[in-house]
């Protein structure tokens, strides 16, 4: 799988309230966020998710760029523009996509397990939903 999901949970229930995908290609670092309902949206999980891949680029000599992905409003835009990050409109102007994907060390090792692979993501699903 290309790229990593990072989790944000509630610190009191353990309810998923937010994920992250990021996705490293090239010199770029992308992350988009969502969260899980309108309830998460309030607790600002979206600026702790952005510091931490803002870091990690920074800490990794081979990026040069990170892309937070499309707005969906202006008010977003307008969002990430007053935290430093500038709305740029060609993207494959800006930032360098055109190299390999960079995985984290061993992230792809477990893919040839196959199908025991498959059916336990779907029981780790079937016990999350089950909290």
């Amino acid at each position: 799988m290309a790229g990593t999901i990072r989790e944000y949970r509630d610190s009191s229930t353990d309810k998923v309230i937010g994920f992250a995908h990021e996705v490293t290609k090239g010199r770029t670092m992308r992350g988009q966020w969502f969260y899980c309902d309108d309830d998460a949206a309030k607790r600002y999980v979206w600026f702790h998710s952005v510091r931490d891949l803002v870091q990690r680029a920074v800490e990794d000599d081979r990026i040069d760029v990170v892309d937070l992905g499309p707005s969906g409003s202006d008010a977003f835009t307008e969002l990430k523009q007053k935290y430093g990050f500038e709305s740029i409109v060609d993207w494959p102007a800006a930032a360098d996509y055109s190299g390999d994907f960079i995985y984290e060390d061993g992230q792809n090792e477990a893919e040839s397990m196959g199908q025991d692979m498959m059916q336990r993501m779907i029981d780790n699903l079937m016990r999350q939903q089950a909290r």
